[in-house]
């Protein structure tokens, strides 16, 4: 659920209470219940190949780290509860073709974790691609630079090397200016690719079909000079 960490102890407890007293009909029994020693956050289902899976704790998944001692202070990134848990769920998604988006104030490593999963931690077929939204970015623009990374690989049909898949993190996805009737233009051409998988052209208007692309955001809270979505 996306809620703030004051409404987590809110959700944890109307999440044990809904799964123990009054189970939705399309759940049915629920033979492996949360763990009552920690919150639903503090969890994950570890299901192996075979045999009955269990509630596992986030922390089980921390491993020690190893660096090179050349390496600058701030390139090291110490693994956390949270590093673990929204690397893991980032994996999810970009695997399974799907977008998401980290909301989260400044200063807490959202694009730090990202581009080190992007950069270090994927496939080789997945190809990354890093955009940074300031208040200027216009939807020509975003069309432009993501087009410029693409294979036309038919008439009409654009999309990363044959066998790949291209995956782009828009950071400081909220920070372009509003139009004049409130809308953001390079978030609404984002989701004209979600909804329709297809751009027009800047040049003739001819409809360009994108395949193989899996956006990836990272945005702060409104305020503080961004602007609300």
């Amino acid at each position: 659920a996306v809620v703030s960490t004051q409404s987590r102890d809110k959700f944890n407890e109307f999440m044990r209470e809904l799964l123990t007293s009054k189970p939705p009909p399309t759940v049915g029994k629920i033979d492996l219940p949360f763990p009552e020693s920690a919150s639903i956050y503090d969890c994950m289902f570890d299901k192996p190949s075979s045999g009955r899976g269990r509630w596992s704790n986030w922390t089980e998944s921390l491993k020690a780290i190893q660096f090179d001692k050349s390496m600058k202070l701030s390139e090291i990134i110490v693994p956390t509860v949270d590093t673990v848990r929204y690397t893991y769920l980032m994996d999810l998604y970009v695997t399974s073709d799907t977008p998401c988006l980290f909301v989260g104030p400044t200063g807490t490593g959202k694009s730090v974790y990202i581009k080190d999963k992007l950069m270090n931690n994927l496939e080789p077929q997945y190809v990354p691609f890093f955009i940074n939204f300031s208040a200027q970015t216009t939807a020509n623009q975003l069309q432009s630079m993501i087009m410029a990374k693409l294979d036309k690989r038919r008439k009409g049909v654009f999309g990363p090397p044959m066998g790949k898949k291209s995956v782009i993190f828009v950071d400081d996805m909220n920070m372009p200016a509003l139009e004049k009737y409130g809308a953001q233009p390079p978030i609404e051409l984002i989701r004209q690719y979600f909804d329709h998988e297809m751009w027009y052209d800047l040049k003739d208007t001819s409809k360009m079909k994108l395949q193989d692309l899996i956006i990836v955001g990272a945005m702060g809270p409104p305020g503080g000079g961004r602007t609300r979505p």
